[in-house]
């Protein structure tokens, strides 16, 4: 009888341990998981719209119980584009704040940097929302993009400009990582269609100075130009060439697709050409668009519908799915497993295909074009 009841007091004590070690995985409490992001929150407009729109949604999850019982809540530094900001808060978010995963960072320079972090810390990352090919190659076991790539976005904009026939292309980027990947995206694809640019030119991250460039470029008198470059500095660009180089078309990456862009743009906006990489936001007839406008409404953000807060919207849904996938008890293990069985998995109108070997869930992309009134149409 003695051992009986040795045995089973053993017994209960081991399943308490189980029970605390299951429960000791970092950012997974009782009641709360903790994910963390640094971005340029004092820059671009874009960085805050991808956030706050994610964090409408995990308000929206929360009011209803939040995921099996838990509040999913977001930890957020401003890095202010700055990447050594970037690594020290990605290393306190990880070593001090303890967050379950990294999500929703911005830029490419950035993502580059703190992809190492979380490497050498075996904290998953989700959802970066560059597309450039240095934050998905070589391909890193912990780091899952919802988006397609710029190289992808690229290629769409060229076939595009050839079904036109408009073959007299010129190329701008950005002199940094981001734009020299957009760069590579714009040469293979007009190399597949045998076209060569017929002008290009870069500028410097540092000033963002682009008259030069505008000169350089305007001087071919192209009939396009596609481009790879930070928001403002693009419109800078497209102001001063279309004084220089009227009737010229101006065909640019998802990452200006910020409402603030179009808007800073003005009347020189109309006609602009902008790749995306989600479906538009204003498209009433898909469940995930109204579930978005419900979302931002409960967070009295109604007036907020873009593009870039969009995109947010959908990776923090598709973090969550996962984390449900990943059952009462989660760990980072079981988290990236259920990322990885979601093989072709609806939204609510946007599909995601995972595995294994593939991290990048959509290849999705889709040309809009500014109209007068600075909205983006299809």
């Amino acid at each position: 009888m003695h051992l009986r009841l040795l045995h089973r007091c053993a017994l209960a004590a081991a399943t308490f341990l189980l029970s605390l070690f299951a429960h000791a995985e970092n950012g997974i409490g009782k009641t709360s998981v903790l994910l963390g992001v640094s971005s340029e929150f004092s820059g671009q407009a874009i960085a805050r719209e991808n956030t706050d729109s994610a964090l409408a949604y995990f308000a929206y999850v929360n009011k209803r119980g939040g995921v099996f019982g838990r509040q999913i809540e977001l930890k957020t530094y401003d890095d202010a584009r700055d990447v050594k900001k970037t690594i020290e808060n990605t290393e306190r978010l990880i070593t001090q704040d303890k967050v379950f995963a990294l999500f929703g960072y911005r830029s490419t320079p950035t993502s580059e940097v703190a992809i190492p972090v979380a490497t050498r810390h075996g904290v998953p990352m989700v959802g970066s929302y560059s597309g450039a090919q240095s934050v998905r190659e070589p391909f890193n076991p912990l780091v899952f993009h919802l988006r397609a790539s710029y190289q992808q976005e690229a290629a769409a904009i060229i076939d595009q400009l050839v079904v036109q026939q408009i073959h007299s292309i010129a190329v701008l980027y950005q002199d940094d990582s981001f734009g020299k990947d957009g760069l590579a995206g714009f040469t293979n694809a007009l190399a597949r269609n045998k076209l060569k640019a017929v002008a290009t030119a870069s500028y410097s991250r540092k000033d963002l100075k682009v008259d030069d460039a505008s000169k350089t470029l305007a001087a071919a008198s192209p009939a396009a130009i596609v481009m790879a470059c930070t928001p403002s500095a693009c419109v800078d660009f497209i102001k001063q060439t279309r004084a220089r180089a009227r009737g010229t078309q101006f065909y640019l990456l998802s990452n200006v697709n910020s409402n603030e862009f179009a808007h800073d743009l003005a009347a020189d906006g109309n006609g602009v050409v902008v790749s995306q990489i989600v479906p538009s936001p204003w498209n009433n007839a898909l469940p995930l668009t109204r579930e978005y406008r419900e979302a931002l409404q409960e967070a009295g953000n109604s007036g907020a519908i873009a593009y870039g807060g969009f995109e947010g919207f959908i990776t923090a849904k598709l973090f969550v799915m996962a984390l449900q996938r990943a059952g009462a008890d989660p760990t980072r293990a079981k988290f990236m497993a259920a990322l990885e069985s979601m093989r072709e998995v609806d939204l609510g109108g946007m599909f995601v295909r995972f595995s294994p070997s593939n991290h990048q869930g959509s290849a999705m992309v889709e040309l809009t074009m500014i109209n007068r009134n600075g909205k983006y149409i299809r």
